[in-house]
């Protein structure tokens, strides 16, 4: 139990400490895609996912 607790608080501290972990940003979005061919209209959908890691923007 002390161990794990030790562990949780250490993470904890580091991801204070360092700016790249302190400033994330995700973003996602879904959506359709229309293609058109010889064959006519055909629809595919689309999901991202972005992550931006944050940090100092200069």
């Amino acid at each position: 139990m002390k161990k794990k607790l030790i562990t949780f608080v250490a993470i904890v501290a580091v991801s204070m400490i360092l700016p790249a972990c302190s400033n994330v940003h995700m973003t996602g979005g879904v959506g359709l895609n229309f293609h058109g061919g010889p064959y006519g209209m055909s629809v595919s959908p689309s999901i991202n996912v972005g992550m931006y890691g944050g940090g100092y923007r200069w």
